[in-house]
């Protein structure tokens, strides 16, 4: 056989085991996005399945373990529904009730078991009073030196 057909043949093979490794890892790493509604719908499909829920942090219904770094709260979109999610790790900063929440993780029993927490915030950037006065101030003393 020439040189030169062992290297396409070589060739081939390669591209062809990448491209099986490349779809396999991408099937393993697609995570679908549910809203709670739909996991609500048909919770036995979603048993020990890796999903994304997107939802709102019902009120009243946090509580915040700082012990055992562990965060217990209810996710719904319409306020009726709900589901109950633990999330073992630290709380975000800006979490609270009310927010919008993606919850990454498992439904196990009735719980969702979050794995990632991710907090939704507003794209508007604004400054209390109080330090917007401050940074005027701080210029204030730079320019004045």
């Amino acid at each position: 056989m020439k040189q030169r057909t062992k290297f396409v043949i070589g060739g081939i093979v390669i591209l062809a085991a990448l491209s099986i490794l490349s779809f396999r890892g991408l099937q393993e790493m697609t995570v679908f996005f549910y809203t709670p509604a739909e996991v609500l719908a048909s919770p036995a499909d979603f048993q020990d399945q890796t999903i994304r829920i997107g939802a709102l942090v019902q009120s009243g219904s946090v509580v915040w373990n700082a012990d055992e770094i562990r965060l217990s709260f209810d996710i719904t979109e319409d306020g009726k529904q709900f589901i109950p999610v633990v999330y073992q790790g630290v709380k975000p900063d800006m979490f609270r009730e009310g927010q919008g929440v993606v919850v990454e993780g498992k439904m196990q029993g009735g719980n969702f078991r979050a794995d990632q927490l991710l907090v939704k915030h507003s794209e508007e950037y604004t400054l209390e009073e109080g330090h917007q006065k401050q940074k005027e101030d701080y210029y204030k003393s730079i320019l004045n030196q």
